[in-house]
C-alpha cells in the first residue's frame, strides 16, 4: 500500500471523514468504495462512423446542407 496526499476543499474533506465513519470504515476504503461506485467510464472515440469509402467534396458539402440531424 501507498500513501498519497490529495487536496480537496474542507467541505469535501468534512464530507468524505463523515461519510466514511457512518460505514464504519476508514478514509481510504470509504474513497476506494467511491470509485469502485463510479466505476470505469468508457474511452471516448472520435469519428466512430467510417463509411468505408472517402467521400468527396461535393458529398461532403451535400450533407452539410441537409443540416445536422435531420
Amino acid at each position: 500500500m501507498t500513501m498519497t496526499t490529495i487536496k480537496v476543499s474542507k467541505g469535501t474533506r468534512d464530507r468524505l471523514h463523515r461519510l466514511a465513519a457512518a460505514d464504519g470504515l476508514t478514509l481510504a476504503q470509504e474513497i476506494e468504495k467511491l470509485m469502485d461506485r463510479a466505476g470505469a467510464r468508457p474511452k471516448p472515440t472520435v469519428g466512430g462512423y467510417r463509411s468505408g469509402k472517402p467521400l468527396s467534396a461535393e458529398e461532403i458539402d451535400a450533407v452539410l446542407a441537409g443540416g445536422f440531424g435531420q
